[in-house]
């Protein structure tokens, strides 16, 4: 499921928020609760659970992005 979009960050808290793209939450099942891995350096990469396996198959690649 690849695809683009812009997003603004808006404040909640202390924290900056991004609202995942809806097509994004239904195709991975993603609801109100639901738990993701976040990695960041010069690129953010969210990873939902059911996505585990994927990120260690490309762990490689994962690494550069984020150098």
């Amino acid at each position: 499921m690849a695809a683009e979009t812009k997003r603004r960050i808006i404040n909640l808290g202390g924290s900056g928020v991004i609202a995942i793209p809806p097509d994004f939450r239904r195709y991975y099942g993603l609801k109100p609760g639901s738990e993701v891995r976040v990695l960041y350096d010069s690129v953010l990469l969210i990873v939902p659970s059911k996505c585990e396996q994927k990120l260690k198959e490309k762990e490689e690649l994962v690494r550069r992005l984020l150098e």
